[in-house]
């Protein structure tokens, strides 16, 4: 059997470019890994039509843990599909099949089949669509192993940034803030720096909320209440933190490398400084879980969808992440 690690891809939106990027990775692999594709198989061959070379990928179907044959040689996991799934367009079949892939990639990793998944761009609207009212991958991870709280530490560009607060409206952000969750997520991107870096590398800066960080409480006083406990609660522990700092600044702080990491209190705070220098480039890591699982930054390219054009850089970069996080697992366990 090959040592190689067998790494999953998840087709996620296949309305979208997803499988599209998929064959493009798989054309992108150098042999360092066994790639093995979940999803619908009838959508995967309709996608690969519109990408250059892809006709060179041998589909074998997956039978067990498979072993490498070629760079270009993919295994696949066959889920079933709705008619319903066309270019561009949400419906209920194709959030059917972005979940049914999701738990199809899970159940083989659980079974030793996978060594790590990533995720191709999913749509949250096909799923809630389909009838999931949870409708995020953070809610299937969570249903599927029996945990709490999973979050997503993005690596862009050198920088890692966790945020505290997730997917809802903006006016709910200040209710849903606390002190614990900021140092959960603090704890959860410090363990995945702790990955890439050496602890005395590993400084982070934690954001505030309000503009101007509040001004001792003239614009708000989440930074007195919530943040700051939360900085000493870390500090006590040892951490290396400084903040809270200025939202509209404490990125610099990152590309300045005076930190190697940020906590931003909610989704589009980290979202929109992050993508705007290095957009396409971040990978999520996701935490809290016990298997090796990333993601893309970025969605499915509707507007690209079964032309071919779709880039798939990022997706090339989570496999890459993904391959380094399983290999030095690997070590870790020999080190044991």
């Amino acid at each position: 059997m090959s040592d190689r690690p067998v790494l999953g891809i998840i087709l996620g939106d296949h309305a979208g470019s997803s499988p599209e990027l998929a064959a493009k990775t798989v054309l992108a692999n150098d042999g360092s890994y066994t790639p093995v594709l979940i999803g619908n198989r009838k959508r995967f061959e309709i996608s690969r039509k519109a990408v250059e070379g892809a006709e060179a990928i041998e589909v074998l179907p997956l039978e067990g843990r498979p072993t490498f044959v070629g760079p270009h040689t993919v295994y696949f996991a066959d889920v079933p599909a709705g008619d319903d799934i066309v270019f561009s367009t949400v419906t209920a079949d194709s959030g059917h099949l972005i979940y049914n892939s999701v738990v199809r990639a899970i159940d083989l990793q659980k079974a030793g089949v996978l060594d790590g998944i990533s995720m191709a761009p999913i749509t949250k609207e096909a799923l809630f669509t389909a009838g999931y009212k949870t409708c995020t991958e953070f809610d299937i991870f969570m249903e599927q192993y029996g945990v709490e709280k999973v979050r997503a530490a993005i690596c862009g560009g050198g920088i890692f940034r966790c945020t505290v607060v997730g997917h809802c409206a903006l006016a709910e952000i200040p209710a849903r803030l606390t002190t614990q969750g900021i140092v959960d997520t603090a704890r959860s991107l410090l363990g995945v720096m702790r990955s890439f870096m050496p602890e005395e590398d590993c400084k982070i800066a934690v954001a505030a909320l309000n503009p101007h960080a509040g001004e001792h409480g003239l614009y708000g006083d989440e930074e007195i209440t919530k943040i700051q406990p939360a900085i000493d609660i870390l500090k006590a522990e040892g951490c290396d933190v400084i903040g809270p700092c200025p939202a509209d600044t404490v990125f610099l702080k990152a590309l300045n490398k005076q930190v190697a990491g940020v906590v931003f209190m909610y989704h589009d705070q980290g979202n929109i400084a992050m993508k705007s220098v290095f957009f396409g480039d971040g990978v999520l890591i996701y935490t809290n879980l016990p298997a090796r699982i990333v993601s893309v930054g970025h969605g499915p390219a509707y507007g690209k969808a079964g032309k071919g054009t779709a880039d798939p850089k990022n997706l090339i970069a989570s496999m890459n992440m993904l391959l380094r996080l399983v290999q030095q697992d690997r070590a870790n366990r020999k080190e044991g």
